[in-house]
């Protein structure tokens, strides 16, 4: 919000009623995350899981969008209108029911040289920004939306929801912003470029350090990003102020999901389950709107709650809650019907198969991993990170992913033994030592993979050593061709100069580049907390992956210590994590609460331990 101070100053100017909240997506997901938005419900109720499958497909056309919010809104004697992005496959063939006027962009987000449906007409656009810049025809379109409301609907309320593309990419700014934050670098937090990291996820493990063409990527995109915002304006709150709306009226603004850029070496993108993803900026304007308090906040909060702000009844089917009931809560409103606010969130990506139990998962993890860890804490002794020399017992050194790996310090003579009758000299090629680390003379596999990897024609080469896929692929090519930047189960990307159509460019003598930014095995079901004495996050992964982030202590999430908890502990947080994942309606709001373990259907004298093998 400090990049945008046209809408900072009208969300926050003295008059205004504003309530900044502590907000989070249940999915950094595109479409998921706004499917959440759209119906009040989690990914794994809708079953949008991913930007592809049903997103704007068969079973989201029949069984959600005849109960969206815009459906439900216009039911409770709203005008309604929709204009911009709407999700990521809607291919233009039809207006979604329950929106009076309609402006949806067909496909992903674009700024110039798309196809909009216009209340059922479908309408191309060009490149010339005066008459096509998108940013710009929404806001247009939004005001003449509210113009044309005032002058022949007056008697009614309208509900409007205006989705902008900015800051998605393309990423083109107006050309009167392309100038602006040059030396912009405020996406350089403490976890940007913090790699690699073994105690983390399967893909974090083998992302390395950004090379230098990387991180003036990183730095390109981020000033992009910014510049696009500024063509996010004041239109709209001056003509609701101009016709005396505006304190009457309720503003909600958000995103649908957060994004890196360089954090844990990872170039762009979303899908991971850390704050820098998750985590969105949400603000509230409006009449008995209090100021900013700590609450966790979903997506799926916003459509019960606009449901009451026009007198409606919640529907039993969603998730989320009446965000006027936290209001109301921390106003200190006695009343037997409001139950405490939740403490804790779930947050998924993707389908949950059936896995091991979390003892089990633990155990194995402890084992592969603690070597590690163990490696990292002993490297990190000045004395072992120097070529041997003298009386030097042990050596520390990187591999080109940038793990440690330890050798022992021994003299170069080679020993003799007989074989087939002469002396040969033998090279002691490994030593297998006492703490079952294999210390390699030559290079380690891992290094001679990623060799041959780099001196392959195409990337096909990765699928070559399958078993060892060991990450994000990133070099220069030649050949210009998308179909050499493509790796089995990863979501690839082919930078070049030519992706970029408006300034800021894509310096030429940068070259082109590919990067994996993401993988089918990340997938994961993690729980959000906060609350007076919490903050953490804590995540079972499809690989059998366990973690755990202590945000008090760790606000940026580096250190994964799920091996410092109890194990009591940790089977508490994995049923809580599955009663979430299962969850439906009322449920949801049960198991988020602090008080989640009264609503179990148990003998609440009982612990998890003891209830395990007890049917309800």
């Amino acid at each position: 919000m400090n990049y945008m101070p046209k809408v900072s100053k009208l969300l926050k100017e003295k008059v205004a009623r504003l309530c900044y909240l502590t907000k989070f997506v249940s999915t950094p997901i595109c479409c998921p995350s706004r499917s959440s938005i759209l119906t009040g419900m989690y990914v794994h109720n809708h079953n949008v899981h991913t930007n592809n499958h049903n997103c704007s497909g068969e079973e989201w056309r029949k069984v959600h969008e005849p109960r969206s919010i815009g459906v439900l809104m216009k039911e409770a004697g709203y005008r309604t209108a929709y204009l911009g992005k709407y999700l990521n496959e809607y291919e233009g063939n039809h207006v979604p029911p329950g929106w009076d006027y309609w402006i949806g962009l067909v496909k992903n987000s674009k700024f110039y040289n798309y196809t909009v449906n216009l209340n059922g007409n479908r309408v191309k656009y060009g490149a010339e920004y005066e008459k096509d810049y998108f940013t710009d025809l929404v806001t247009n379109q939004s005001v003449k939306f509210i113009m044309d409301h005032f002058s022949t609907h007056n008697d009614k309320p309208f509900f409007i929801v205006i989705s902008y593309p900015a800051p998605h990419g393309p990423e083109d700014p107006a050309p009167q912003y392309a100038e602006l934050f040059e030396d912009i670098d405020s996406h350089r937090t403490d976890s940007w470029n913090y790699a690699p990291n073994p105690d983390k996820q399967w893909l974090l493990q083998r992302t390395g350090k950004m090379e230098p063409v990387h991180v003036a990527f990183t730095d390109l995109l981020h000033r992009r990003r910014m510049q696009t915002l500024q063509s996010v304006d004041d239109g709209i709150f001056s003509t609701l102020r101009d016709h005396n709306y505006l304190s009457s009226t309720y503003a909600f603004y958000t995103s649908d999901h957060g994004y890196h850029l360089g954090q844990f070496g990872l170039i762009k993108g979303k899908n991971m389950p850390y704050e820098f993803d998750i985590r969105v900026p949400f603000f509230i304007r409006g009449p008995g709107v209090m100021k900013k308090f700590r609450f966790p906040v979903l997506n799926i909060d916003i459509a019960p709650t606009l449901i009451s702000i026009a007198g409606g009844s919640v529907p039993s089917y969603m998730d989320g809650r009446n965000l006027l009931e936290l209001l109301a809560l921390k106003k200190n409103v006695s009343s037997s019907s409001l139950s405490p606010w939740r403490d804790t969130i779930l947050i998924e990506r993707g389908k949950m198969p059936k896995l091991r139990k979390i003892r089990d998962r633990w155990l194995n993890q402890k084992e592969r991993y603690g070597k590690e860890m163990r490696l990292n804490d002993a490297c990190s002794k000045p004395e072992w990170q120097h070529a041997c020399s003298g009386s030097q017992q042990w050596s520390c050194y990187r591999t080109s992913d940038g793990r440690w790996r330890i050798q022992k310090c021994r003299e170069k003579r080679g020993r003799h033994c007989a074989c087939d009758k002469r002396q040969k000299r033998l090279a002691s090629r490994s030593e297998n030592m006492k703490n079952s680390t294999f210390a390699l003379q030559w290079k380690s596999m891992t290094v001679y993979v990623e060799e041959r990897r780099k001196g392959s024609d195409t990337v096909k080469i990765v699928n070559t050593f399958k078993g060892i896929r060991l990450f994000f692929f990133s070099r220069n090519l030649t050949n210009p061709d998308r179909a050499a930047c493509s790796v089995q189960q990863m979501n690839c990307f082919l930078h070049s100069i030519d992706h970029w159509k408006t300034p800021p460019l894509w310096p030429d003598e940068y070259g082109q580049f590919c990067f994996c930014q993401n993988s089918n095995n990340n997938t994961y079901w993690c729980l959000r907390t906060i609350n007076d004495i919490e903050n953490f996050l804590y995540c079972e992964f499809v690989t059998e992956f366990v973690s755990y982030y202590d945000l008090n202590d760790d606000p940026h999430q580096l250190h994964n210590i799920v091996y410092s908890l109890e194990m009591n502990t940790l089977e508490q947080l994995s049923e809580r994590l599955r009663l979430l994942r299962e969850c439906q309606g009322s449920e949801c709001e049960r198991y988020s609460s602090s008080t989640w373990e009264q609503h179990l259907h148990y003998n609440s004298c009982l612990s998890v331990n003891e209830m395990k093998g007890i049917t309800a």
